[in-house]
Order: C-alpha cells, then sequence, then structure tokens
C-alpha cells in the first residue's frame, strides 16, 4: 500500500498561480517513487510468498497425486489379486461341485442297483421259502398217505399171518390128534389099552 500522506502545511513556495515549485514536484514525484515502489516490494514479496505456497501447494499435491495413484495402483493389484482369488476359488468350488454331483449321481445309480437286486433277492427268498413250504407241505402228505399205506399193508400183512398161523394150528392140531390116535392104535397093538398119553 501506498504511504499515507503527511498532513499539514507543505514547505515551498507557491507561485502566483497557486502551482507547485519544482522542486515541490521533484519531492512529491520522489515520494511517489519511493511508495510505488515500497508497493512494488510489498507485491513482489507477496508474488514470491505466493509463489513458494503454490509451489509448496504443487509440490504437496503432486506428493498426494504420487499417494494416491499408488493407492490405487495398490487398490488395483489388491483387487485384481481378490477377482484372481476368487475365479479361483469359483473353479475350486465349480469343479468340487461337479465332482460331488457327479459321486451323488454314481452313488445313486450304485443304490438304485442294490435296491434292484435286494427286491430281486427278496422276491427270489419269497419264491423260495415258497416251494420251500410247498415241498415240505406236499412231503408231509405223502408220509401221511405213506404211513396210512404202510399201515394198511402192515394190518393186512398181519392179518394174513395170523389167519395163516390160525390155519397152521389147525393143521398142527389135527396131525397131533392123527399122531395121537396112531399112537394109542400102536400102544394097543403092545397090550396098554389103559395107557393115557
Amino acid at each position: 500500500m501506498p504511504p499515507k500522506k503527511k498532513k499539514g502545511k507543505k514547505k515551498g513556495k507557491k507561485g502566483d498561480s497557486g502551482e507547485l515549485s519544482v522542486k515541490d514536484k521533484y519531492t512529491k514525484t520522489l515520494q511517489e517513487v519511493d511508495s510505488l515502489k515500497h508497493e512494488l516490494e510489498t507485491r513482489t514479496e507477496l508474488a514470491r510468498r505466493s509463489d513458494a505456497r503454490a509451489n509448496d501447494l504443487k509440490l504437496k499435491v503432486s506428493e498426494w497425486e504420487e499417494v494416491v495413484a499408488s493407492e490405487k495402483e495398490e487398490k488395483l493389484d489388491i483387487s485384481a489379486d481378490m477377482v484372481r482369488q476368487y475365479k479361483t476359488m469359483q473353479s475350486t468350488m465349480a469343479l468340487r461341485i461337479h465332482l460331488l454331483e457327479t459321486n451323488l449321481a454314481h452313488m445313486q445309480v450304485q443304490l438304485d442297483t442294490t435296491k434292484t437286486k435286494l427286491e430281486e433277492t427278496e422276491a427270489e427268498k419269497s419264491e423260495l421259502q415258497k416251494k420251500y413250504d410247498d415241498t415240505v407241505e406236499k412231503m408231509e402228505r405223502e408220509m401221511r398217505d405213506m404211513e396210512q399205506k404202510y399201515e394198511g399193508i402192515l394190518v393186512e400183512a398181519m392179518d394174513a399171518v395170523a389167519g395163516k398161523l390160525e390155519q397152521a394150528q389147525s393143521r398142527w392140531n389135527n396131525t397131533c390128534q392123527l399122531v395121537q390116535l396112531r399112537n394109542i392104535d400102536k400102544l394097543r397093538e403092545f397090550g396098554l389099552p389103559n395107557l393115557e398119553l
């Protein structure tokens, strides 16, 4: 800012017309020049300070830009690494899911096969049990029939034997009587008529 002008009466002689003298003009000019120099110096200092502050700000902005760029690059690296890890994990999970689905399908096929075989085995077992029961029932029936037949045959045989024994006993009794009669006749011939056999 230009220095304030001093109030008061200025020294020097004025002309008749009231104009300043050459000396006064020179002094005034020097004062104005000094004021302008001072203002120029002040503005130069302000400009220098502004330039220095601007340079500092530019330096800080540049540093912050570098920090931001570094963080951005780091974030990009982290993001890229996370994307790679995610894709790897996704691929791994997809492969694992595929393997589990394949294993599940294989186990389902085995389960269905085992179930079918079990049903077939149960059916065969049921059929064999039925055949066994039928065979046992048939054999028991045949054994009862055979027992009845053998019992009938045995009864018939025993009856036949008993009849033959009765016939033999009857013949034996007749033969015995004939022998006794012959013996009695023989004894009578020997003179023993009263001898009892």
